[in-house]
């Protein structure tokens, strides 16, 4: 089936397309090693998620489950109730994260298969795993009317995004890698940006901001978003949202992890132990470049 392209938005120098029927090799090309984001239409179609993932549900569900968010413990059923409530100008705090793999194994296959555009992953490969450290790779997360993500950032350790929109709409805005040096990078954290609101910037306080060509559209249920390593972005959802937001390392972006965690390793310990990372590391991507599952690059 030939690809069916709808434009999202065009501010005049950049823009995000919506895709239906893209071929892994079209992906692979444009989007995994083209370095630039898409909004893949039908990537979910398999997942039973897309119907069953609703706000009744998680209430009924596990509505008596913990989750803590901004540092303060709800029981899950009214946690939803609030988000429910809840207005564009008077949200419910944000983000409520659910972490699948650890809290949630059941769901996981309501949200299988993993579709093709996330192949291969290696993120839960035995030689990678370990050095992920606190990072959460598979996670749903759920977001009233106006709960805005509360800062602009990449995705931890250079991974790939996928967020895929199973309830209500959301909206995002992306700014390009080489935009970096705009958003003004965390010292300690240089993979969050220190501007709290990048729609309504400080000029005299962050004047580089003038220089961001940000790009900003909606995504609806059924929708993946796909956002390469480097590219920062933000998201506040438009109504009740759930998503499911899981992350990708292989071939394409194995040089950005590799630079990532060594530089943490040097930040928190020291060079010599840094450089024998990523001397592992050299060997580990060479391994993992050998196996079956080695990612297509068109």
């Amino acid at each position: 089936m030939a690809t069916k392209v709808v434009e999202l938005v065009n501010n005049g120098v950049l823009s995000v397309e919506k895709k239906y029927g893209m071929s892994y090799e079209e992906f692979a090309k444009d989007h995994l090693f083209g370095d630039y984001p898409v909004v893949i239409g039908d990537a979910c179609k398999e997942w039973t998620a897309k119907e069953k993932f609703t706000p009744e549900f998680f209430k009924s569900e596990y509505g008596n489950r913990k989750v803590e968010v901004q540092g303060q413990e709800y029981n899950l059923k009214d946690f939803i109730e609030i988000m429910e409530e809840s207005t564009m100008d008077n949200p419910a705090p944000y983000p409520c994260k659910l972490q699948i793999d650890r809290d949630y194994p059941e769901l996981i296959p309501d949200i299988s298969p993993r579709f093709m555009y996330a192949k291969p992953d290696w993120c839960h490969n035995p030689m990678v795993e370990p050095l992920l450290g606190n990072a959460d790779t598979y996670e749903i997360f759920l977001g009233s009317p106006g709960g805005q993500f509360p800062y602009v950032h990449y995705d931890y350790l250079g991974l790939h995004a996928f967020i895929t929109q199973l309830y209500g709409v959301k909206e995002f805005t992306v700014i390009p890698p080489d935009q970096t040096p705009y958003v003004y990078p965390k010292e300690n954290n240089s993979w969050v940006s220190e501007v709290p609101d990048i729609k309504n910037v400080d000029l005299e306080k962050y004047p580089l901001c003038a220089n961001i060509t940000p790009i900003t559209f909606t995504v609806g249920p059924g929708e993946t978003l796909f956002i390469p390593n480097g590219w920062w972005h933000t998201a506040k959802s438009l109504t009740v949202t759930i998503s499911v937001a899981l992350d990708s390392l292989n071939t394409s972006n194995w040089e950005r992890f590799k630079m990532e965690v060594t530089t943490k390793v040097d930040n928190k310990t020291n060079a010599a132990v840094a450089k024998m990372v990523g001397a592992y590391l050299s060997v580990a991507g060479g391994v993992l470049r050998r196996t079956k599952n080695k990612v297509r690059q068109a």
